[in-house]
């Protein structure tokens, strides 16, 4: 949840690595290199960006299914090739909300291109509409709301420390986080949200959701967008909204274009284009978890509809990778193809999913930063708490997974990447989904539970249940 500006490795560093132009440059006239303007805050919370992509962006009327696995880096003649660039920005800018309530893998795994097409498995035991398991109904119910419910801990949560650093972050929670909503801070910006209460990274994955059950289980930019301009505009009116809160740059500027409503992928990529190629913010990532569980079983469609509700607002390459990198996983992990608890069959998960999010970035460089992320050993490694790159797509990407690899139980985890700080409310979302996908809604804290609008937030999960056959009529 916010829209600033990442700047990435030094130029000096990406030049020893690539023989592209340095990461942060964009190419002035006759060819000579300027200087990347550092980009603007654009949330309630600053949404960073990192330094601009010259990559294309996934083009918003052709490949809806996006490069297929297997792809070269040269083999995409939708995407025009220009000089890599790092950049990125979060989804957030500070005080403009509406008034409101890499390196290809070492391992012999990791070197396995996943295939999309599951082989025909035995006549499953569970069969609920299209959506098949090798788990059982209970489980699967399990996790699927794990992904919901974890999703808005890690949120509402994390506001505790959005857009601090670590210091001030252990002054006020210890150097352990915080560990319940009553002990967040009454500061300026936290106290906009009531006790209890999740930001605008759970708005929006709510509003997929209703979109969802509203157009009864098919995915559409066009209607996601028409939803996310009346959320703007006056937020959940049954909750006491006036306007969606938090809202970032790139998503004010692209719901402010004429051809949002009418043509929302168009809209994203010309604010991206007149950004330089710069925005690469995370506001796509923090919303896009529930899509891990649509049409679970078909990757390509979860791809796909990835791909439909990230570029309504996000046209960077590497927003799209970092969603489809964690839509993927939660549908592997609802597959039941790996145990995420067994350490090897983890580890061929998320290589998996992140070579189906690799598969969206052209740029070598951009690969092997995305890997960076995605298995990085430490959260320092990070740099979480960066105020000029803390809303980087590839940083909750990173948080995301650090959690989903690292966790044995859901909160310590999720204390530990709160506690980093930065714009640790998106990233507390994004580590919230995956986790909550690991150990399922049976494994979240029961304390953390007690959302504010905890039976409305239970009404919009059985009627998505519902709507994807996971909960009969008659059980409501």
């Amino acid at each position: 949840m916010s829209d600033s500006a990442n700047a990435g490795p030094s130029p000096e560093e990406q030049a020893s690595k690539t023989d592209d132009p340095p990461p942060g440059t964009v190419e002035g006239p006759g060819g000579d290199e300027g200087s990347v303007p550092p980009a603007e805050t654009e949330e309630e919370h600053p949404e960073t960006e990192p330094p601009p992509s010259n990559e294309q962006s996934t083009e918003p009327h052709v490949d809806k299914a996006g490069p297929s696995v297997g792809t070269s880096d040269t083999q995409s003649d939708l995407q025009q090739d220009s000089s890599p660039q790092q950049g990125g920005a979060a989804d957030q800018e500070q005080g403009g909300a509406t008034p409101g309530k890499g390196t290809p893998p070492t391992t012999e795994q990791s070197q396995t291109t996943p295939t999309t097409e599951q082989a025909t498995p035995p006549p499953p035991q569970h069969v609920f509409r299209d959506n098949w398991s090798q788990l059982s109904r209970d489980k699967l119910v399990d996790k699927v709301k794990g992904v919901i419910y974890g999703q808005a801990i890690g949120d509402a949560l994390g506001l505790a420390t959005e857009f601090m650093n670590k210091t001030e972050a252990a002054h006020y929670y210890g150097k352990e986080g915080p560990s319940h909503y009553s002990q967040i801070i009454h500061d300026f910006h936290r106290s906009r949200w009531v006790q209890g209460d999740w930001t605008d990274d759970t708005d929006q994955l709510l509003l997929i959701l209703q979109m969802i059950v509203e157009r009864g289980g098919t995915v559409d930019s066009c209607a996601f967008a028409k939803k996310m301009d009346n959320w703007r505009k006056r937020g959940f009116k049954e909750l006491g909204d006036y306007g969606g809160m938090g809202i970032g740059m790139t998503v004010s500027n692209t719901l402010s274009h004429h051809s949002f409503l009418t043509d929302p992928h168009q809209a994203a990529h010309e604010v991206w284009e007149k950004s330089g190629r710069y925005l690469a913010a995370n506001g796509a990532i923090m919303r896009t978890a529930i899509l891990g569980v649509l049409e679970f079983n078909r990757l390509e469609r979860v791809m796909e509809n990835t791909r439909e509700i990230c570029l309504t607002t996000h046209a960077d390459p590497r927003c799209l990778a970092s969603c489809v990198a964690v839509t993927t996983a939660i549908a592997l992990m609802l597959q039941g193809k790996y145990n995420p608890h067994q350490p090897k069959e983890l580890e061929q998960l998320v290589t998996d999913a992140l070579t189906f999010g690799q598969e969206k970035l052209i740029h070598k460089d951009q690969k092997k930063e995305f890997e960076k992320h995605v298995r990085a050993k430490k959260l320092k490694d990070l740099d979480l708490e960066n105020a000029h790159t803390m809303g980087y797509t590839f940083k909750a990407a990173g948080a995301g997974f650090f959690g989903l690899r690292t966790a044995s139980d859901f909160l310590p985890t999720l204390r530990k990447v709160i506690a980093e700080a930065g714009d640790a409310d998106s990233n507390g979302a994004v580590c919230g989904a995956l986790m909550g996908c690991k150990f399922g809604y049976s494994g979240l804290p029961e304390g953390l539970l007690a959302f504010q609008h905890r039976a409305w937030l239970d009404t919009q999960v059985d009627n998505f249940l519902t709507t994807i056959g996971l909960k009969d009529l008659k059980e409501q």
